[in-house]
């Protein structure tokens, strides 16, 4: 606990952005300085893709895990989870029907706010040129290919933007789907 805690706290006191442009902008020198590695283009955007994945997630981890860990704890201390320990119900036990499915509610909110978050940061760190690379596509490089149309007045540069909102409240919905889906259960 105290080392996840230490971890997160440390996390949470970076700026986001930077520590995320500069884990990409450090992957890039090492694919530059390994070209035995990456004889492909095809296979430095792979690699450049999924570095990518892997340094926003552990750069987004910290909030959520913070709300879950006192979540936990508030929980922990409730009544029939200490009448489940003074009756001798293992760890195990407790945290699968008591614990995780109180928890579950807020895990999938915070899930569902923090999704359109990390793809509009990939988004602009795409625009920019730190995020995916071509011959992969994605949503950043169409509005840097179509961000001269925006000026004389085309729209093709809108087309990612209502794609990535379309996406984000579908996930929003699905979220909300499931949230009441599950408190229906719990009632009924």
């Amino acid at each position: 606990d105290d080392v996840v805690q230490y971890l997160y706290t440390t996390l949470s006191s970076i700026p986001g952005i930077l520590l995320i442009a500069a884990s990409v902008l450090l992957f890039q020198v090492y694919i530059d300085l390994n070209p035995d590695f990456f004889s492909v283009g095809l296979q430095k955007a792979d690699a450049r893709f999924l570095a990518l994945c892997f340094i926003l997630g552990v750069t987004s981890w910290s909030s959520l895990c913070r709300l879950i860990r006192a979540e936990t704890l508030k929980i922990s201390q409730l009544g029939y989870v200490q009448a489940a320990h003074a009756f001798g119900v293992s760890h195990r036990r407790i945290l699968t029907r008591h614990i995780l499915p109180n928890v579950a509610s807020a895990l999938i909110v915070q899930l569902s706010l923090r999704f359109p978050q990390i793809i509009g940061l990939e988004t602009s760190l795409s625009f920019l040129g730190l995020g995916i690379q071509p011959p992969l596509a994605d949503w950043g490089g169409m509005v840097k290919e179509n961000k001269d149309g925006l000026i004389y007045g085309k729209s093709a540069a809108l087309l990612p933007a209502m794609a990535i909102a379309a996406l984000s409240i579908s996930v929003n919905l699905v979220a909300d789907w499931i949230l009441t889906r599950t408190s229906s259960l719990k009632g009924g």
